[in-house]
Formats: structure tokens, sequence, C-alpha cells
């Protein structure tokens, strides 16, 4: 029996995955699909869900998209096992022994980067490789001839182009307490009924006390465009680090009151006092401990020097956030989403000559920023 096997997180499925498999099925003739959630993903930062839920969320999302659909929990027994990581090299021969006549079943995003999986000259040789198209991945059929002549091995382009759907915003807006136009009604209701996804409920509900409608708006905006520029560039930073920096970037704008908190001096009456004043405030009204977080915060009006990828995201996600539309934001935007750190420093250079045509002073971790990277 000819068994299509895909795997993910699935942390939590989305209609993507269901309309893929569904198609991949019918387009290679494959009567079984075997859907393995993931237990310890090594290229990716940790989970939302249990390992548990995405597997009662699997059995919903994927139902009906073949004739026999199984869930396997291979990663789960392997881990039980001792095994530190689930690679797709040596999971795959296992499922091969157990099912037959396996083809695996990866994204455009996955083709994208195949070249930095574990021994990809091993995968290859296990089964065929049924690959899919995706919007914001190009060249699809161009990159499988370049896997093909570096690797070897059998890959199939099925002819599925998949709108371009992120688990990353999904899973941030199931955390905003926002329906993501992204999943199923079904799934949703089994991770509303199950209380999923609300940890972050009291800090949404004192941004809301805190903030005005327009600026929580903008926060709601930054976390979104920082969480997709985060896996639009495989930029590999902790989800929730991602996510904690973006919601509490601006937690103090509209409270200036310092409080006695320790910032700057040369900070109080300016406009770039409120991350300072943010940083501290994440720690004493937020409980925040992560230092990388109060960083980001830290310094994602100025910039500065020898930044961090998580603080080039928020200082670049804060500058592009969806809700501006005035000029040249959606240029830089686009600059953005091409190139990561070509869009970071598009976004210096414009702060810098917007400040200058301003003949406003310009705040010295600006400078510094602006002389290493400009």
């Amino acid at each position: 029996m000819k068994t299509v096997v895909f795997g993910g997180a699935f942390d939590p499925p989305h209609l993507e995955h269901s309309r893929l498999t569904e198609f991949a099925c019918k387009f290679l003739g494959a009567e079984r699909l075997i859907i393995v959630p993931t237990y310890s993903p090594p290229h990716k930062s940790g989970g939302t869900l249990s390992f548990e839920h995405r597997v009662e969320l699997s059995k919903i999302a994927f139902s009906g998209c073949a004739d026999e659909v199984i869930i396997d929990q291979i990663e789960l027994d392997r881990s039980m096992e001792g095994h530190k990581y689930n690679y797709s090299s040596e999971v795959l021969p296992i499922l091969k022994a157990k099912y037959g006549d396996i083809v695996y079943l990866i994204g455009g995003d996955s083709a994208e980067h195949f070249h930095t999986w574990h021994k990809p000259e091993d995968v290859v040789k296990v089964c065929p490789i049924a690959v899919a198209g995706r919007a914001g991945y190009d060249d699809v059929d161009k990159k499988i001839c370049n896997l093909t002549s570096s690797f070897g091995g059998n890959f199939i382009r099925i002819a599925f182009d998949g709108e371009a759907v992120s688990s990353s915003d999904v899973k941030a807006r199931l955390l905003l307490q926002i329906k993501p136009e992204g999943i199923s009604d079904e799934v949703y209701d089994y991770i509303k009924s199950h209380h999923l996804f609300e940890r972050y409920i009291p800090w949404l509900e004192k941004l809301k006390a805190w903030q005005s409608p327009e600026l929580y708006h903008h926060t709601i905006n930054v976390v979104l465009r920082a969480v997709n520029l985060n896996s639009l560039h495989n930029l590999k930073q902790d989800f929730d680090k991602v996510f904690q920096s973006a919601l509490l970037h601006d937690n103090a704008k509209e409270r200036p009151s310092i409080d006695g908190l320790d910032v700057p001096s040369d900070s109080i009456g300016t406009s770039v006092l409120h991350q300072f004043l943010g940083a501290e405030k994440a720690r004493r009204d937020f409980g925040v401990v992560d230092e990388d977080v109060i960083s980001a915060i830290k310094v994602h009006t100025t910039a500065c020097k020898d930044m961090s990828i998580l603080q080039k995201l928020i200082y670049t996600a804060d500058s592009t956030s969806y809700d501006r539309e005035y000029e040249p934001i959606p240029l830089l935007r686009e600059i953005g989403d091409r190139d990561f750190e070509e869009g970071f420093r598009a976004v210096l250079e414009y702060t810098y000559h917007k400040l200058l045509k301003a003949q406003k002073s310009i705040y010295p971790l600006t400078l510094e920023a602006i002389k290493q990277y400009l």
C-alpha cells in the first residue's frame, strides 16, 4: 500500500497542512497517510502545546485526508528510549520498515532549507521525497534540480502551491486571543474547550488597561510582524522570546513615570525614555527575567552597536509593523521581507535621515549603531 509520510510540529495543525496532505495522497495515488508529530524538533524553539494535545489536534485536522490516517507517535517512543533528537535520517528508515512503500512529503519551505538538515544525503536514500510549492518560496522546480544534483535521490514535484499560512502567525494570533483564519473550526473549538494558548492573557489584560486602543493595536501588529520575520528568514529565535519582546516593547510608552527605576539620566524627558523604562517595567510588572527579552525592549527605539538578532528583529518589526502604512514604510517592509539584514539597515538609515531632517538630537546609542552598520 503506497503511504505518504508527513511530519511537523502541528502546534497547532492548520488548514494548509490538511489541504496539502489530502492533495498529495490523491496526486501520488496513496491510500494511507502517516502523520508524525515532532517531539523535540532540533530546528525549532520549544513548542506551545503539549505532545498529547498536538496528537489529538492532528487526529481532528487530518481526518478524511486519506482512506486511512494514522498518527504515529514514533518520536515520543524514541525520546522515551533516550534519543535526544529525532532526525528524519533516523526516523524515516524505521517508518519504511514499518509501513513499506512510503513517500516523504515536504513543503517548499522545507526544500529551501533541506541542505541544512542532519545528513540530508541519508534522507534521500530512504524513499522518494514529494515537494509541494508554497507562496513566498519561489523556483521550487529549480530547488529540486539543485537538491537532486547535490544529494541524488528521487524528488517528486507535486502540483500543489500552498498559500502563505505561517504556523508562527497562527500561534501568535491564538496567544493574542485572535481567531486565525488558517485553522478549522473543529481545531479552534478543541483549543478553546481545553483552554489552550491562554498563558499570556494576564499580560494582554494589563496592556489593554495601560495602553490606548491605538497603541494596543500597534503592539499587536508588532508582535505579528516580529514572529513572521523570524519564520520567513529562518532566524531560529525562540518563539516566546520574540513574542514577549514584541508584546512588551511599548509597555511603558504611555506610563512615563520613572517610579525610582534605573534609567539613563540622559534619556529622561526624551522620546527614547520609554524603551529603558519599558525594560525595567517588564521586569517589575510582568515578571520578565530573560535578559534577551529585556535587552531587546531596551534598544527597540534607538538600536545600538553589536546588536543580537533578537534586538535587530524587534527594532525592525517596530518600524515596519503592519499598522504603519505611511511612506516609506511599505517599501521598508518589502526590503525586510526580501533580506533581513538589508531590511534592518534600511530602517536604521531611514530613522537617521528622518531625525536629521527634523533637526532632532540623535541619541548616542543610535549614533553608535549608525557608525557600525551604515
